[in-house]
């Protein structure tokens, strides 16, 4: 790509110095000459007739707003740090051309000055400052450049226009100070679009006896995002939660419930499990009975003693999600200050929270989702 816009510019270097040949007062407004007389036969009638010169039209000069005001001695100074801009630029060292060309702005704001500053900034990765210089470079237009420049200054926009996001921004309380990433935009009322890099941005609205509104927002490249931003008068608000702060304690003690029943079942499965170890012992000790022998009421332990071991695991489990679940609502319980008429739409457990267990074959567990 970067060669790609080398190449362009290059097309563009030798296109702008045409346009930005300096124009004098006298190269603006030819001076009228003498027109010569057409060659007559000579007759009598002409012979005596005086010669009348015919008056010759000065064709109407094309208007050139971006040299208004500009005096010829600006322009040639300008004109001859563009090319200087240029010799570094064939040369690749784009952030030296960069800096003459900015001098060159200085002197005469010209758009092929800012359009071979933006094509500099694209080279040295600068995106946002290139569009910036690129919009006032087409600011006239077509009429400062030929047809091959201005068809590749729109692909150079339509290039940005991918690489970069567009933000539009409303807040409609007056005098409130509106800021970007800690840079000031407007005063509101107002409505303003800026053009940003994509990636997480933070918005801030504040004024003065009024809770400052704030906003994060994520924007992908070539897109454009709207945020609004409202304040609310510190009077107009009212502490609330997002649960009755019963619910977080109960879902908290019913997980710790689970857990501690569980425990039963453990010491039971542990019994049941060094009974059944004892009399397997015993029998092959006595009777040399095989595996596949033994008596039913020795089996039984053993079956016996892996449920209440499956079901002591998936009693742990289960609590410990739950008291989990339980500690994160007390975290997110806490209270906060909120507009009145948003008090009460908070969401309740019973739409929250989700626990089922998992029995079964070799897997034995707990699926628990919770959403806020």
């Amino acid at each position: 790509m970067a060669k790609l816009y080398r190449r362009c510019a290059m097309i563009t270097l030798s296109a702008t110095l045409v346009a930005m040949v300096p124009v004098t007062a006298d190269a603006r407004t030819p001076a009228p000459g003498k027109a010569r007389p057409k060659k007559k036969q000579k007759t009598k009638d002409t012979e005596k007739a005086p010669s009348v010169p015919e008056p010759v039209a000065t064709p109407p000069e094309e208007p050139r707003p971006w040299a208004e005001g500009v005096s010829p001695e600006r322009q040639e100074s300008a004109l001859a740090m563009f090319s200087s801009g240029n010799a570094k630029f064939v040369e690749g060292n784009y952030a030296e051309a960069l800096k003459i060309y900015r001098e060159a702005l200085v002197a005469w704001d010209h758009p092929s000055i800012r359009l071979n500053i933006a094509v500099c900034l694209i080279n040295l990765e600068q995106p946002l400052a290139a569009a910036e210089n690129l919009e006032a470079a087409l600011a006239y237009g077509r009429a400062p450049f030929d047809d091959d420049t201005y068809a590749q200054a729109l692909t150079y926009e339509k290039l940005l226009a991918g690489q970069l996001a567009r933000l539009r921004i409303s807040c409609a309380e007056p005098g409130a100070e509106v800021l970007l990433d800690g840079k000031r935009l407007f005063t509101a009322p107002g409505e303003q679009e800026v053009r940003i890099v994509p990636g997480t941005h933070q918005l801030v609205a504040s004024k003065p006896g009024l809770v400052s509104a704030t906003e994060s927002i994520n924007v992908a490249p070539g897109r454009v995002e709207t945020a609004r931003l409202t304040l609310v008068a510190i009077e107009k608000l009212v502490q609330t939660r997002r649960w009755p702060t019963w619910k977080p304690w109960t879902v908290l003690g019913v997980g710790a419930g689970l857990a501690l029943v569980g425990v039963p079942f453990q010491l039971a499965a542990r019994s049941n499990f060094s009974e059944f170890d004892a009399a397997v012992a015993m029998c092959t000790a006595t009777t040399g009975c095989l595996p596949g022998e033994l008596p039913s009421r020795i089996t039984d332990l053993e079956g016996r003693a892996r449920n209440e071991n499956i079901a002591a695991v998936a009693l742990f489990a289960l609590g410990g999600a739950t008291v989990a679940v339980g500690v994160t609502m007390l975290i997110l319980n806490q209270p906060r200050a909120v507009p009145k008429e948003r008090r009460g739409r908070e969401s309740t457990l019973g739409s929250a929270l989700e626990v089922s267990p998992i029995l079964g074959g070799r897997r034995h567990g707990i699926r628990a989702s919770i959403t806020f």
